[in-house]
């Protein structure tokens, strides 16, 4: 069995040197861990306690340090050290520190090994707490405090300086479970008495028809999962749902369709009537949407196989509703990809504009007079939201921009931005941060 600490500190160095996906390097590293004793928990918690926490960590670690590590690997090796000392008490610390001068020993050299055994014996018995962070320099103390690049720091101190340290913070929680309820197959009511006797506690969201917070128990670890009674959506993408308002007269086109849930929304909406057709281009997560959709018993999506940059002839004029959401930078959802905060850089920040609107300049062409594109993104860059909104209807004059009824008749109105949707990290329904726009072909 391999031991969680060498599980995650593999992880760690995929997305810090790799720059991987923390999921994917999960899911590739998890064979022979010790399961029985809840060690696949351990490396959740090491490894996004980490991610979260990087530059708080850092900044402690350099109390016992003399000179700055530039050893990616042997950074981690100490941030796997402090981590487990400070925050995971249920390890001795005899066995965080010893199994970190192991791992010393096999990933870097066997001379290293008695600096990192001083360096995390001295703060296991180091007392100290709440060690001031230097605060002459907002930019530098709030990237400390809660562990962002700087110039994330100073973006959102641009754009959102009286919400900063909510959406800073926010990003740093674990993000709660929501649940979309498969009216195919079953209500509300039926679904939470199944719950309980499974020992599950959910809640209905009260603006939200058919979805479910999760409060308690593992719900995904059921035969109602597999049943397809429900599957899991942000409350974000049903509202945008919701905004759709897909009929079963509807011919709708959903692009950058991955991971699925916003087809099965509309396809539960229409009765599993009308058409709907799924354009992504990765052929290994067009695999999982398809497996999702024959669990859920749903069968009016065609999936495609497809660079939306590409234009489809036959698409011309056809969708009654296009719905886009964008490939972008990923701001509104750091709190389920914290990698974000270390992978992402200010200049790849400007390159989603010229996809998203490249995809749009695509997208257009296809739907009908009168018919609706909804542009989403999980982001809250306001070039790729709002500001690729306006320079895409400077530049094509039949198309509009429409308010969303929806929002003032779901009570949303706290979330109105001029004529958009957006909700931002740490609002009041704890729902991803998110952008709405919808827009109307006119001629």
């Amino acid at each position: 069995m391999k031991d969680f600490r060498q599980v995650s500190l593999k992880i760690l160095n995929d997305v810090f040197i790799s720059k991987r996906w923390v999921k994917e390097s999960i899911e590739a590293n998890m064979q022979d861990i010790d399961e029985s004793h809840g060690d696949i928990k351990k490396v959740y918690e090491l490894v996004y306690g980490i991610l979260r926490n990087k530059n708080f960590i850092d900044f402690n670690l350099g109390r016992f340090i003399k000179k700055p590590i530039k050893d990616i690997k042997l950074l981690n090796i100490l941030r796997i050290g402090y981590y487990q000392l400070k925050y995971m008490r249920s390890i001795p610390f005899y066995a965080a520190i010893n199994v970190c001068v192991e791992l010393t020993r096999t990933n870097i050299h066997p001379a290293v090994t008695g600096f990192v055994n001083a360096v995390l014996r001295n703060i296991a018995r180091s007392k100290e707490i709440n060690i001031k962070i230097p605060d002459e320099n907002k930019i530098e103390y709030l990237s400390i405090k809660y562990s962002y690049e700087p110039w994330m720091v100073e973006f959102f101190q641009k754009y959102y300086p009286d919400e900063i340290e909510n959406i800073l913070s926010a990003g740093n929680s674990k993000p709660p479970l929501f649940l979309k309820i498969n009216d195919l197959k079953t209500d509300i009511n039926e679904l939470l008495k199944e719950f309980k006797k499974r020992n599950i506690e959910a809640e209905p969201i009260s603006k939200i028809k058919g979805a479910l917070l999760v409060k308690k128990g593992e719900p995904l670890d059921t035969d109602l999962f597999e049943k397809g009674f429900f599957y899991v959506q942000d409350i974000s993408s049903q509202i945008l749902g919701l905004f759709v308002d897909a009929d079963k007269d509807d011919a709708i086109i959903d692009v950058g369709s991955a991971p699925g849930g916003k087809c099965a929304f509309f396809a539960i909406s229409m009765k599993n009537k009308g058409q709907i057709i799924a354009i992504e281009p990765q052929k290994e997560r067009i695999k999982l949407m398809e497996q999702n959709f024959l669990r859920l018993g749903i069968n009016n999506i065609h999936v495609l196989s497809h660079d939306a940059t590409v234009d489809i002839q036959e698409f011309h004029n056809k969708a009654d509703k296009i719905v886009f959401d964008a490939p972008c930078s990923a701001l509104g959802v750091i709190r389920r990809h914290p990698e974000k905060k270390w992978c992402l850089t200010k200049k790849e920040l400007k390159n989603f504009f010229y996809l998203q609107i490249n995809i749009m300049n695509t997208i257009k062409n296809w739907v009908k007079k009168g018919g609706f594109i909804f542009y989403s993104t999980c982001t809250i860059n306001p070039d790729e939201n709002e500001g690729l909104i306006e320079k895409f209807l400077k530049k094509n004059k039949n198309f509009k921009i429409e308010d969303i009824e929806e929002i003032s008749k779901l009570k949303l109105t706290k979330f109105k931005k001029d004529k958009f949707f957006q909700s931002l990290p740490g609002n009041e329904l704890n729902m991803d941060g998110f952008f709405i726009a919808k827009l109307k072909r006119v001629k």
